[in-house]
Formats: C-alpha cells, sequence, structure tokens
C-alpha cells in the first residue's frame, strides 16, 4: 500500500477511508485500535426492515405475507449523502431477470416508499398488480392517466396499466428502487 512504502496520504483520503470504517490508527500509528472505537454508535444509524416478499423482475411474484423478516443499519450520514434520509426505506430482493442489465436475479434493493402515486411516475420501480410484486421500469401517461410499463431486457413486452386498474385498487407503485446495496452478479 501506499502508507507502506513511505509515501504520504493526503488528509481528505483519510477521511474517505475513515467514512467507510477503516482503521486510519493503523495508517498513522501502525497500531489497530480496538473495532469498538471503529463501530458507529446506535443513533448514527437507521434501521431500514427487510419484508418477507421479492419483487419479481419476470411473471410476477405472489406476496404470501409482508412481515419484517430482517433488518439493515445504515449510515444516517450515507442516507443524508443520497438525498435518502427523509424518505421510508425498505429493502426489497429482486427475482428473475426482465430487468437484466439493471437488476439481476437476487440483488438486495433499496427501495424508498410511497404514499402518492405522483411521487412515483417514472423510474425503476416496485409495482403491485393484484396479489403480484414486480419490479419494473414505468412511464406514466398523462393523457390516460395510466402506466406504461417495461422491462430493462428486450426478451419481456411491456404493458400497460388503464386507469380503471389504478381506481379500482388492482395497480399501486409501492415504492422507487433507489440503489442496489447488494449486486449477485458483476
Amino acid at each position: 500500500m501506499r502508507w507502506e512504502s513511505g509515501y504520504p496520504i493526503p488528509s481528505d483520503k483519510l477521511i474517505a477511508l475513515s467514512d467507510i470504517g477503516f482503521d486510519v490508527t493503523y495508517v498513522l500509528k501502525g497500531v489497530n485500535t480496538p473495532s469498538a472505537v471503529l463501530e458507529p454508535s446506535k443513533t448514527d444509524l437507521v434501521v431500514v426492515p427487510q419484508y418477507d416478499l421479492a419483487a419479481s423482475a419476470g411473471g410476477g411474484a405472489l406476496v404470501i405475507a409482508e412481515h419484517p423478516i430482517a433488518r439493515f443499519d445504515l449510515s444516517k450520514r450515507w442516507l443524508e449523502q443520497h438525498n435518502l434520509h427523509n424518505k421510508k426505506l425498505t429493502i426489497v430482493p429482486v427475482r428473475g431477470d426482465s430487468m437484466e442489465q439493471t437488476l439481476y436475479d437476487g440483488d438486495l434493493t433499496l427501495v424508498s416508499l410511497v404514499d402518492d402515486l405522483a411521487d412515483a411516475r417514472e423510474g425503476v420501480c416496485v409495482l403491485r398488480f393484484d396479489d403480484e410484486i414486480f419490479v419494473k421500469r414505468i412511464q406514466y401517461d398523462f393523457k390516460s392517466k395510466g402506466y406504461k410499463v417495461t422491462s430493462d431486457n428486450t426478451a419481456y413486452s411491456s404493458f400497460f396499466v388503464e386507469v380503471d386498474d389504478i381506481e379500482s385498487g388492482r395497480f399501486t407503485v409501492l415504492g422507487r428502487v433507489e440503489r442496489v446495496l447488494q449486486r449477485t452478479k458483476i
């Protein structure tokens, strides 16, 4: 490494290393600090639940239950840097290949939940149609008040969700995919 070869490290690089949890005391003094010092305090973390569901990037995944099954502790600072600190977040795994090149089977996505459909009119979103959960790319059509729903994998056909399906409650946008937290393929 650079510091082991006797070259100095700029202070901004040390700050960046420290932000991701690297022990900069080792770099500066050659000694490791106790791991407790490196762990963020509970007040520096935001708990984000993962529910017992998966968003299908394919033919649809039947929702059996929507109970939290896991939790992820995310840094408040990281959330602020990505403008996610004031959003209601959840972790949703992706199943299937219809969004490949953007999302892959097994990816864990960070999703901001929406209460108002006007907050998610385009982009890659988690959708519910009847009892199935999908992750697809959507585009709202103001004229017809419906959504064009597409897959990034061209092997899958797009479809249009009519206003009747929205008003009847058969279709809704649950949230917007903000980030991939864990990628299964490179």
